[in-house]
């Protein structure tokens, strides 16, 4: 018998027959609810499934035979093991029995035995049905992953080509930078290293932008949900694809406020990121100009938010539409897809509550219009951030732990004034942080080989548990179910990186300006004139 005791219901109008039965099934560890009617039964079933039942042929009203017909043509009904109990043992009744739905009878009056075995044969065929249920699940996950990597084996060429543009000129202008500056010195080419070193970092940027918005894609362990902004998402699927769209339609925004809804970002992504690619993918072969990708957000009269990308290509036939949503269904070429797209979009809505409804002609377009409920999330509050007490007057001591040197050597010059101590090891810095010498800010890199930045934080905050909110962590976007659960629970800052160097200054000099102010306060310090 399975580990999990099956959900049994027994129906019967005898009390002495159900009393019986549920003392005999207690035995095999059943979950027992019994009624004395068939609608009582049917009623108990809709409101949570059994996984066997025990049914009387005969009782008053619905007979037990209709109650297994109506059973079985409900959602998942074939997956119920049902057991008609009758006093009739000839062989055109116990056919009626079968025909009726029945997995199996037995015959009146009961015997343990028998019964016994029937129970066996009914146990078995539930854990196999548990453990099919186990394998398509799996599959299933299976499946829409490789479908996710799919999508992203599509991508890849054009986000190597939005990348390779600004690292272009990121590299040549840097290069050259650095070669004149050895060989002059002069105004005119000080402004011309300026404005080099502007475009440099505008392609930087642009290359940020872009990892930014993959990884909003690609957190492939993250199912967790959460209130997420309906077109912050949409905006980081087009920039995905925005090679594959460029080349072959005009791209039309029309964005209207939206509420915040409750789903997995990453998931809500996947949906946005295939509508637009099948959108572009339908275009025919004709001036970019002429083809029109529209995406329109609005709020509908129920509070809804409302996501409809529509598109002028080839369309799709009548015949096929009806199976748009099915799995394994295509319309494209090999090449170009599994067939599990829409078929996972469909899946991704309906578990956020919402609805996927698709229109299309052939030889004038589609549109797909995806509809969300508004979250219902109370506001969650923001990480708490107590501020450290710092060292009198405004210059606090930093400390900074990064296995990559050069990260803390730039984080040291942008807080020039302050003291600055810089370690790659973090047990170099568990060994400074529990010493005596006083510190005002950790910056620390929450994934570090070894020792990671948890670990650091783990035992600086168990001996010296006063100085745990001076922590600020700092990543690359390596993040695993552990380091969010870490961070959940601590409710400290974390930084990802590329960073901003002006916001380590802004949050040094902010926390050693207020606990100056503090000291004024108390008396500590003279007030300056």
């Amino acid at each position: 018998m399975s580990d999990v005791a099956p959900r049994t219901l027994v129906v019967d109008d005898s009390s002495s027959v159900r009393k019986l039965l549920r003392e005999l099934l207690r035995e095999r560890d059943h979950k027992v609810t019994t009624v004395g009617t068939a609608e009582k039964a049917l009623e108990a079933h809709l409101r949570e499934p059994f996984q066997l039942m025990l049914v009387d042929w005969t009782l008053p009203g619905m007979s037990g035979l209709d109650l297994c017909r109506t059973v079985r043509s409900q959602p998942g009904g074939d997956h119920i093991f049902i057991l008609v109990i009758t006093g009739r043992n000839r062989a055109e009744d116990l056919q009626t029995v079968l025909d009726a739905g029945a997995s199996d009878y037995l015959a009146k009056p009961i015997d343990p035995e028998i019964l016994g075995t029937r129970l066996l044969i009914a146990e078995r065929a539930i854990a196999d049905s548990r453990r099919r249920a186990e394998e398509r699940h799996e599959m299933e996950s299976r499946l829409a992953f490789a479908d996710r990597m799919a999508s992203i084996g599509t991508l890849t060429a054009g986000v190597a080509h939005e990348l390779n543009n600004p690292l272009m000129y990121v590299l040549s202008n840097l290069r050259l930078t650095r070669e004149e500056i050895d060989a002059q010195g002069d105004a005119e080419f000080l402004e011309l290293a300026k404005q080099q070193l502007d475009e440099a970092i505008h392609g930087a940027i642009r290359m940020q932008s872009i990892v930014r918005d993959l990884k909003t894609f690609s957190r492939v362990d993250d199912e967790q949900r959460g209130d997420v902004d309906v077109q912050n998402v949409f905006e980081s699927s087009i920039n995905i694809c925005w090679n594959e769209i460029r080349h072959r339609a005009t791209l039309e925004r029309d964005f209207g406020e939206t509420p915040v809804v409750d789903v997995n970002e990453s998931r809500l992504g996947q949906v946005f990121l295939n509508l637009l690619i099948n959108a572009a993918q339908a275009m025919p072969e004709r001036a970019v100009s002429e083809n029109r990708i529209t995406v329109r957000t609005h709020t509908d009269r129920d509070g809804w938010a409302v996501i409809e990308v529509a598109d002028n290509g080839t369309g799709i036939e009548p015949d096929r539409m009806s199976r748009v949503f099915e799995p394994f269904f295509t319309t494209k070429a090999i090449a170009q897809g599994t067939g599990l797209g829409l078929s996972i979009c469909k899946d991704i809505v309906r578990d956020a509550g919402g609805i996927i409804d698709a229109r299309s002609e052939a030889g004038r377009g589609s549109e797909f219009v995806v509809r969300l409920p508004a979250s219902t999330r109370a506001d969650v509050p923001q990480r708490a951030q107590a501020p450290p007490a710092v060292t009198i007057g405004t210059s606090a001591t930093v400390i900074v732990i990064d296995d990559e040197p050069l990260v803390g050597r730039s984080i040291r010059r942008a807080l020039r004034g302050h003291e600055v101590e810089v370690f790659t090891s973090g047990k170099d810095a568990i060994a400074r942080l529990c010493s005596d010498r006083p510190f005002d800010v950790v910056f620390c890199d929450l994934m570090m080989p070894e020792v990671s930045g948890m670990d650091v934080f783990r035992q600086v905050s168990e001996r010296r548990p006063e100085l745990a909110s001076r922590f600020v962590f700092m990543t690359g976007g390596a993040f695993t179910r552990q380091a969010r659960s870490f961070l959940e629970k601590t409710k400290l800052s974390c930084l990802e990186k590329p960073f901003e160097l002006g916001q380590i200054r802004d949050l040094v000099r902010e926390r050693a300006e207020g606990a100056s102010s503090n000291l004024v306060a108390m008396g500590g310090l003279e007030p300056p004139t």
